[in-house]
């Protein structure tokens, strides 16, 4: 069974080197859960490999089903860079106790303002018959998130670049 599509970019005002270093800095990862309003958070990274785990409120509308809180683990491996500073990478997300996964290609490379990140693949809910309906209220929960990591992205290279 085919998940849902999910399909986001962020465009960051650096170079690729600099925008992949921001994704991959433990506080840069932290302060995104906490702009997206997280319960509480975990981050592990390093240049090749992020792992986070957040506790977030559940959507109002599974909330009956999931509880009030769920645990959504970001998984993210960077393959290595190449001359120019563009890279491929994997995300993977999974909730916690809940048969839902997000298989995403990330495509980090020169463009846009600087360095454009473009994410797509597939979330998938396996419920019978309600996964599909599931997926579709989830679905905008997740592209906010991409929405949240652009927002705290341009206020970390815009805080950095006045330090300079």
């Amino acid at each position: 069974m085919a998940g849902m599509q999910i399909q986001a970019r962020n465009d960051f005002a650096a170079d690729a080197s600099t925008s992949h270093a921001m994704l991959t800095d433990p506080d840069f990862l932290a302060a995104v859960c906490v702009a997206s309003g997280d319960v509480e958070h975990r981050v592990d990274a390093v240049a090749q490999h992020s792992a986070v785990e957040r506790r977030m409120a559940t959507p109002s509308a599974v909330r009956g089903l999931l509880g009030e809180t769920l645990t959504l683990l970001q998984d993210i491996r960077w393959d290595a860079a190449d001359p120019d500073g563009s890279r491929t990478g994997e995300l993977v997300l999974t909730v916690k106790g809940m048969p839902a996964r997000a298989e995403v290609a990330i495509d980090l490379r020169p463009g846009g303002r600087g360095t454009l990140v473009d994410f797509d693949g597939d979330f998938t809910i396996n419920v019978p018959l309600f996964g599909h309906k599931l997926e579709a209220q989830a679905v905008p929960a997740l592209l906010a998130g991409f929405d949240v990591q652009q927002r705290v992205g341009d206020d970390w290279l815009s805080a950095r670049a006045d330090q300079h």
